[in-house]
């Protein structure tokens, strides 16, 4: 640290698997971008795109992005680790969602849902964009 002046404070953050320290860098983190496409009328709730962050890995999610071709009877849900951030809301135009420092643990899902009214087929386009690390 001597190569710091003197009002700078230095830290050192290291990502520990099981009891390996891991420390990041550009073999130990992957970019990821899942991105998938849903055409269909179901009235319930069906994936759209999702990723389960792989065993021995951590994930930072950076993005969820939702475009559709007809928002008057499209319903959308996203559910991130377990949590459903929202289900059955409607949008008036794509949703680009930016997130920072949403850390995710092995075996975490993140999934985006879409539904029509059960009689209008609709298409959704959805991205997952973040960096698995490990």
């Amino acid at each position: 640290m001597a190569d710091a002046p003197d009002f700078v404070l230095l830290i050192q953050i290291a990502i520990t698997l099981g009891q390996n320290a891991v420390p990041p860098s550009s073999v130990t983190e992957k970019a990821v971008l899942e991105l998938d496409r849903y055409y269909d009328n179901a009235a319930t709730p069906q994936n759209v795109v999702s990723y389960t962050v792989p065993v021995g890995k951590s994930f930072v999610l950076s993005a969820i992005e939702i475009a559709c071709d007809n928002y008057d009877v499209a319903e959308f849900g996203v559910i991130i680790g377990g949590y459903t951030m929202f289900s059955g809301k409607q949008l008036q135009t794509s949703l680009n969602a930016q997130f920072s420092n949403v850390n995710l643990k092995a075996g975490d899902p993140v999934t985006v849902v879409a539904n029509s009214d059960g009689v209008t087929n609709i298409t959704v386009d959805a991205t997952i964009e973040g960096k698995e690390i490990g």
